[in-house]
Order: C-alpha cells, then structure tokens, then sequence
C-alpha cells in the first residue's frame, strides 16, 4: 500500500479475506469462507461481516490482532464516510458494484490484483508439509477406494453415485477431514468424456467390467486442500483406450519433469504436457493446471498453466496442478492429474532453474499402459514414483490393501 502510496484496500474476494485474517468458515459448500468484506487502511483493518458467524475465540483472536469487526452491510456507510481525497486499491474483477458504487466519486481507484492473491498462492514451507500430510491422507482413501472397487466391481451393483458415496466414506475415516474440496467427478465409460460432468439419478451409470473409470476429486483438510484425478481400466480395455491413457500419462511425465528457467510462466510450459497428444493429433479442450489453496478453494490464481496467455511468474512455493486428457465423445474419458510444488533446482551463469516436486501419491493403472510407448526416462519416473507411492501409503494400510498396493506399484 505504501508503495502505491494507497490509503485503503477495499477486499471483496472471499478466500483472500480468510487468508488474510486467518480464520475458515462453512458458508460455501467446499470452499471453507466466510461471506464479509474487508478493508484495510494504514493504521486499522476491519472485518465486515454477520456478527453471529463469529464466536468467542475468533472475536477475542481477530481483536488481539488489531482487526475491528462490524456488521456486514456496514461497509456501505464506512466506504460513503472516507476522505474523498483518498487513494483505494480495488480489484474491480473481484468487487460487486453494489460496494464500489459507495466509493466517493472523487477517490483515486488503484485498479489492482488484490495484493493478498500472489501473497496467498505462495505456501511458506509449513504450508507444504501440512499439504503433504493432507496428500497422504488423501492417498490412503483413494487406495483404499479402488482395492474395494477392485474386488467388488461384478460381484456387487456399482454406480458412479454410490462409488463417489464410498470414496467419501474412506475420506471420512482420515482424522482432520472436513469435507470435499469439490463436487466429485465420478464418471464411467462414455460419461468421462465430458471433462466436468456430474452423476445424477437421470445419468448414473452401473460400473462394470470393462473400460475406465475416471473419478476426479479432493478434500478440505486441517492440513490443506487436496485434487487428485485418476483413470481406471476396471475391465478389458482396446487399443485405442490404452494408447489414448498412455499419451495422456506421457504428457503428465514431460511436464512433471520440467526444468525451466526463473521467469518461465505456466504458459510457456502447457504445451510440454501436450506435445505427446499432439503428435497423435490429440488434444484436451481445458487447462493445464490451476493453483490449489490452502484450506481454501481448490482453484486458486493467479497462476496457471494453459494455452491462454497468462503473465504470472511461476515462484518457489506456488502450487499447482498438471492433468493431461483425452476425451472422445461416445467412448471414453481419461485424466490424470497430480498436484505439484515449485522447487528451486540447479543454479547456473545463465540463472536460477526451477521444477516441480510431485505432493500427490496415489497409484497410476499399470494395467492401462501400452509400456512399447514409454521411453526409458518415463519409465524410470513412474517407477520411482511408484515406489515413493508404496512407501508413504503402506504403512496406513492393512495386509490386503498392502499387497495390492504392492502389485498396484511394481516395476515395470
């Protein structure tokens, strides 16, 4: 603010107002904020907000911090009040013209990002190691999920809702679960290929022995908010269906495996993740890559990989998704996806080089890859991959879930 030489900031984005005065609340289903405005100035910071959401301990918590809380429609009469003379930073992408229009006509506007989105979406490293907690846990329920899908699937009735009801029951059992981070994605056969379908009871689709299932979710933790997508060969597959989930895990290998150099933008990097679809004459009609919160909301910015132009810097702490598909009408849908951290790497004369290190670990199908299409590198990656999967989940697990996470993860 002093830099802009700006009396107040006037915030209107939710997950930037929990962030900034670090506290969570229910009033969005999976996205853990509170419905407020706020505002700083030089010297005072307020919190607008239904005073009955706020118990005890946070209101003695916000006030040790120097945060005065007021009613929520009280931001109107505050903004009519200021000096109008005074300079305001306002993201007017992320403000309501109801607030706005209170604003004195004569203030100065600093037309801005809203200075707490690039200072949230870079995770201090106790961030990083509460979501890589939150990612075992995450792990563990998905492994538990799909050893019961795998010894149940033509012995039992499955659907896409009833898998997703049991996949949150194993979410369930991890202390610190809060809820899902999204509506879960739960998509069999044809249903998949629809990048952003929803199961209902007019769509919801008996899983059998045949085909991918594709179910892409994630959960609200204590230690962080989690998205993982993973695509499933529940029966025989063809030729193409195994071609298409091995270009796809291609692309996931080239980009998780990137080197780039400081200043390189998730735009200058998405075509890494879809050059072996390409080659194919394949491509996926969405991003890349989102950033993920912490204890927030499951798509943060300002960063991203895509196609779409995009200027933001990718820095040490951003995290971030990469989740390559193919989806062909009629037949099939493939995703994988993995939520990565960007690391510092090597230092040369020409700079600082950068990577990613992968946070989430849950097995990728061994028995949906065509292996004749895999280079020796991107074998090498997936086996260590595995491996460190192996490790971390294993010891959450009991005997049979740990054979078949063995198996799930051998060598290839």
């Amino acid at each position: 603010m002093e830099k802009e030489n700006a009396d107040f900031f006037l915030l209107g984005s939710l997950d930037d107002i929990a962030w900034l005065y670090n506290f969570r609340c229910r009033d969005i289903a999976y996205n853990p904020v509170v419905i407020s405005y706020a505002i700083v100035s030089k010297n005072e910071a307020y919190l607008f907000v239904d005073k009955e959401k706020i118990n005890g301990e946070v209101e003695v918590f916000l006030r040790e911090n120097g945060v005065e809380i007021r009613g929520y429609e009280e931001v109107i009469d505050f903004l009519k009040s200021i000096d109008k003379n005074s300079k305001v930073i306002v993201d007017k992408e992320r403000i309501n013209r109801w607030v706005y229009k209170a604003l004195p006509e004569e203030c100065k506007i600093i037309n801005k990002a809203n200075i707490t989105t690039t200072l949230k979406a870079i995770k201090n490293p106790i961030e990083i190691e509460n979501q890589k907690n939150a990612y075992i846990k995450d792990g563990v329920a998905l492994v538990k999920f799909f050893h019961w899908l795998d010894k149940n699937i033509g012995k039992i009735e499955i659907t896409e809702m009833s898998a997703q009801e049991k996949l949150l029951e194993f979410r369930k059992e991890q202390e610190g679960f809060i809820e899902p981070s999204f509506g879960t994605i739960s998509a069999y056969k044809a249903n998949a290929a629809m990048a952003h379908y929803s199961a209902s009871e007019n769509s919801n689709a008996e899983i059998k022995e045949e085909g991918f299932y594709l179910v892409d979710s994630g959960g609200q933790y204590f230690d962080g908010t989690t998205d993982i997508t993973r695509t499933m060969a529940v029966g025989p597959i063809t030729d193409e269906e195994r071609r298409d989930f091995t270009l796809t895990l291609k692309g996931l290998i080239n980009l998780s495996n990137a080197r780039f150099l400081y200043g390189a933008t998730g735009h200058s990097l998405d075509v890494l993740a879809r050059y072996p679809l390409w080659q194919a004459g394949l491509d996926y009609k969405h991003g890349t890559g989102h950033g993920v919160g912490y204890l927030l909301n499951v798509h943060e910015g300002p960063h991203r990989i895509a196609s779409v132009p995009n200027d933001v810097v990718l820095e040490k702490g951003m995290v971030v998704s990469i989740e390559p598909g193919v989806y062909k009408e009629g037949s099939h849908g493939i995703r994988i996806e993995n939520i990565v951290v960007v690391e510092e790497d090597i230092k040369t004369d020409l700079g600082q080089f950068m990577r990613f290190e992968v946070l989430s670990y849950v097995p990728i199908d061994l028995d949906a890859i065509d292996i004749s299409l895999l280079t020796e590198k991107e074998k090498a990656w997936l086996n260590d991959y595995h491996k460190e999967v192996y490790e971390k989940l294993s010891p959450y697990l009991n005997e049979e879930e740990r054979a078949w996470l063995r198996e799930e993860t051998r060598s290839i």
